[in-house]
């Protein structure tokens, strides 16, 4: 017992660091026993280490004609987890990621404060513009004749003004019970059926939370559940029908697995390479696998407002940008229209001036900042935001499509091996219809190559060795008891 504890407890930094110094002086490629022997390590320190040490600095594996696994380090050591680069881009996505957080809940603010208030403004001035002309018209025609528009006739202009919100007050005031609870129910089925202003603005600028958010979790509880279901033991092709993941790709991802649960490399007396996880094993119940699939990645969608309703912000947000080019072509060109007099193109610009400078406020400067320039840099991040957003959108899906294919592809491998091919788009899901498809073809032809398939016209092909892994490996399998595994009975119970 103190020899077993003895090589187990060790301190796996400085076994590591053995390990990469070893594999250094053999130039990049060893087998396992060629580390315990250089290093004098236990082999189970060595074994247990490894999978980490591949997993860190891009690790692949190599069999040998004798069926001997080589771990083999092309790209040198260079940590994918430590050092002053990892370090800095790990750092410099937590900054991002806090910086992100706060801008986008400033901005967030910023825009409803912008969109609804600006054109709040727009309109009101608008309003209040056209009153003072129908008063002004209706006091003195020769004033608007002569281009002065009536610009100092407030006073009948408050009264229209005053008269119109009396007109609504009495109108509320005087209505019926009845007409009361209609309204009101009105008003609360549509509340009922619409989101919150501000959500749905927010989700037309910045989207929705990411639907895959728990992908990476589903798919690991789908593989432990697979490793469970195939007696411990898979093959890299196995776990590409979860990961999605081309066979370079799924070659360095599985090293994680490797590390996380404790599995090893393997190869069989016919050389068949494969994964084992004893440790995953080790349960419970016998019976107990759960789902060895996981769901498909979805789609992420550009907003979750109706068309409709994304078409009237861009409406509203094209309302500012064209008066606040309005305010500020005017505020640029003010001396020259001052020499020309007022006009009918003008004169809102002139009256909101006048009713600035009634209110003891410098009106050239805010009209030219304050009601021009802001509103029109608004405008335009408010439509470039959505725009790059939906050109990364539209990359991330097709990345998606792409992954939701290949597992389909791979799957379609193992389960029909002597004739494979290329499947009808058609029958293949929306989320695994990649818009290139090109890359459906690509993906069977880089699959066929992997497993030096034999070709049998029109993209279809004969895959004798996958085949002939996959037998293999059933046979390994067979030979596993539903007793080797299990926990046994309960010796000891800390509550008894």
């Amino acid at each position: 017992m103190a020899k077993t504890d003895s090589v187990l407890d060790y301190d796996k930094y400085k076994v590591r660091t053995s390990i990469i110094d070893a594999f250094k002086k053999k130039r990049g490629e060893a087998a396992p026993a060629d580390i315990v022997a250089y290093t004098g390590l236990p082999k189970p320190q060595v074994d247990a280490e490894l999978p980490a040490v591949a997993d860190e600095y891009s690790g692949r594996l190599k069999v040998t004609a004798s069926g001997e696994i080589i771990y083999s380090f092309p790209q040198g050591f260079k940590s994918r987890y430590k050092g002053f680069i990892p370090g800095l881009r790990k750092f410099s996505r937590a900054l991002g990621k806090a910086a992100a957080a706060t801008g986008t809940f400033l901005f967030k603010a910023w825009i409803m404060l912008m969109l609804v208030g600006y054109f709040a403004i727009f309109v009101a001035l608008i309003i209040l513009a056209t009153l003072a002309s129908v008063a002004v018209s209706a006091t003195d025609k020769n004033n608007r004749d002569r281009g002065r528009g009536g610009i100092g006739s407030f006073a009948l202009a408050s009264r229209l003004i005053d008269l119109t919100l009396r007109i609504w007050f009495y109108n509320e005031v005087f209505k019926s019970p009845g007409q009361r609870r209609y309204e009101a129910d009105i008003r609360a089925r549509k509340r009922e059926n619409k989101r919150p202003l501000h959500k749905a603005i927010f989700s037309f600028v910045f989207g929705e939370a990411d639907p895959n958010a728990g992908q990476a979790e589903l798919e690991r509880q789908a593989f432990a559940s697979l490793v469970k279901a195939k007696k411990g033991m898979i093959m890299l092709e196995e776990f590409m029908t979860i990961s999605g993941l081309s066979p370079g790709e799924a070659d360095l991802a599985i090293n994680r697995y490797l590390y996380e649960f404790e599995g090893s490399p393997e190869v069989t007396e016919d050389g068949t390479v494969y994964y084992h996880f004893p440790k995953l094993l080790l349960r419970a119940r016998a019976d107990e696998h759960g789902a060895s699939d996981s769901p498909l990645k979805r789609l992420r969608p550009f907003s979750a407002n109706a068309k409709k309703a994304n078409l009237t912000y861009v409406a509203i947000n094209g309302f500012n940008f064209l008066f606040g080019s309005y305010f500020l072509f005017n505020s640029l060109s003010y001396s020259y229209a001052a020499s020309k007099g007022i006009n009918g193109f003008n004169y809102l610009f002139y009256f909101t001036g006048q009713l600035l400078s009634e209110l003891g406020v410098k009106a050239l400067p805010l009209m030219g900042f304050g009601l021009g320039l802001v509103p029109i840099v608004f405008s335009i991040l408010f439509w470039l935001i959505p725009a790059i957003r939906s050109g990364k959108l539209k990359r991330e899906n097709e990345k998606i499509k792409t992954e939701n294919m290949q597992r389909i592809l791979y799957a379609s491998a193992l389960a029909k091996p002597e004739a494979f091919g290329a499947p009808d788009e058609k029958l293949l899901p929306t989320a695994a219809r990649p818009g290139n498809a090109k890359l459906v073809s690509k993906a069977v032809e880089e699959l066929a190559a992997y497993e030096g398939a034999e070709a049998m016209g029109g993209n279809s092909w004969q895959l004798k060795e996958l085949a002939r892994k996959m037998d293999d490996l059933e046979k390994l399998r067979a030979s596993v008891k539903p007793g080797d595994y299990e926990l046994g009975a309960i010796a000891f119970d800390s509550g008894i």
